[in-house]
């Protein structure tokens, strides 16, 4: 949805688009009777610098799946975040798969689709079957969201690991469409 793609090679180049740069995840507090928990699991649209640690991270669970090519500001002002990646076969995973596979790697499920890993406080989300591909014998998360949650978002996490409840992401604002008519 952020990018624009182009197969050069054996990797496919992507170019951030209309100043989007994905999403980014955190807590929010909503109000709610006293019998709620007033914290909600949100996504929120992800800055450049959340964009490139993003990168990085994705770099730490998958070596050398991301390239940084450049920065360069657009005609309309925007600036666009230029990356590629290995071209993959798309082969599809069902959950079951993936959910394995991470589990495999120490995470623990928090939602469908959503891991943590306390040893390294490294959470995965968004991985679903639109954005883990099978190459060959090993699956590639290639277009998740990992972060290193901290403070009431990561106790967030903790506590509903420990209490056994899941999460489910809310996005109660939409990416704007900033093309130009």
């Amino acid at each position: 949805m952020e990018h624009d793609y182009f197969p050069v090679g054996d990797r496919v180049w992507k170019v951030t688009r209309h100043g989007v740069f994905g999403l980014s995840p955190g807590i929010e507090l909503a109000l709610v009777s006293s019998a709620e928990d007033p914290r909600r699991f949100h996504l929120w649209e992800a800055t450049p610098f959340e964009y490139l640690e993003r990168m990085a991270l994705l770099n730490q669970l998958v070596p050398d799946l991301n390239s940084l090519e450049g920065v360069m500001v657009q005609a309309d002002g925007d600036i666009a975040i230029v990356t590629s990646q290995p071209r993959f076969d798309i082969n599809p995973v069902d959950q079951g798969e993936i959910d394995h596979w991470f589990h495999s790697f120490g995470f623990e499920r928090v939602t469908e689709a959503a891991y943590y890993r306390e040893s390294d406080n490294l959470g995965i989300f968004d991985a679903h079957a639109k954005n883990v591909v099978r190459a060959g014998e090993v699956l590639v998360p290639f277009d998740v969201i990992p972060c290193h949650p901290a403070g009431g978002f990561r106790q967030f996490i903790k506590e509903t690991l420990t209490t056994g409840h899941t999460l489910r992401a809310i996005r109660s604002i939409t990416t704007p469409n900033r093309c130009p008519p």
